[in-house]
């Protein structure tokens, strides 16, 4: 009887043996797997865009820094191209840049997947005076490129001006202001006022999940 329980014994204890072997060697051929598009764009991202764009992508309002969350991912990936390449001159962006090379396509790819997976922020409800004269202004003046849904291109010629910060559209929309003579363009020459109704117009919106495909 003894030498029976002996070898019961034995064989419980190769049996658990070998179970813990295999959960281990699962374990580790879980742990080896190689990160996701997201998981290596994120890790790029956090080190040298965060510090500007914010780490949940919602840019800084106090600087004029654009919201990225929530925006078409071919216009970010168009972006990724004309900043990495200068084409589109920022001295902000030509510092990221140098510290690490976007322009291999898989990095370019790696960083528009992991921005595409963050959810769109939502600024802040319009403010009562402007609403209806800046979505009105909108529609005569913008959405003609835009769209009136305000997402922009598919092809990321255009991009989408929801669940942006309305600092940043007051900066780009001034600009666009100043250069729209010289550029021929009649739609961007807007006075102070129409500027300050559109981006709390814009600004208020959220963004849709269409915006990422």
């Amino acid at each position: 009887m003894n030498r029976f329980r002996r070898l019961a014994l034995a064989f419980c204890a190769l049996t658990a043996g070998i179970v813990a072997v295999a959960s281990c060697e699962a374990v580790s051929h879980r742990a080896a797997a190689p990160p996701s598009a997201a998981d290596r764009g994120g890790k790029i991202y956090k080190q040298y865009c965060a510090a500007c764009h914010a780490g949940e992508g919602t840019g800084d309002s106090f600087r004029a820094v654009p919201a990225l969350a929530g925006q078409r991912v071919e216009y970010l990936r168009r972006q990724i191209d004309s900043f990495s390449s200068d084409e589109r001159h920022s001295s902000d962006m030509r510092w990221a840049f140098r510290q690490v090379s976007m322009n291999t396509p898989q990095a370019a790819a790696d960083v528009v997947s992991y921005i595409s997976q963050l959810p769109a922020p939502k600024f802040g409800e319009a403010d009562l005076r402007f609403e209806a004269e800046g979505k009105a202004t909108f529609v005569a003046r913008c959405a003609g490129c835009h769209g009136m849904d305000t997402l922009g291109s598919p092809d990321g010629t255009i991009p989408s001006l929801r669940a942006q910060n309305d600092s940043y559209l007051l900066s780009r929309l001034r600009r666009f202001a100043a250069q729209g003579p010289a550029l021929g363009v009649s739609a961007h020459a807007m006075d102070e006022h129409d500027i300050v109704a559109i981006s709390s117009y814009l600004s208020s919106l959220k963004g849709l999940s269409a915006v990422r495909e």
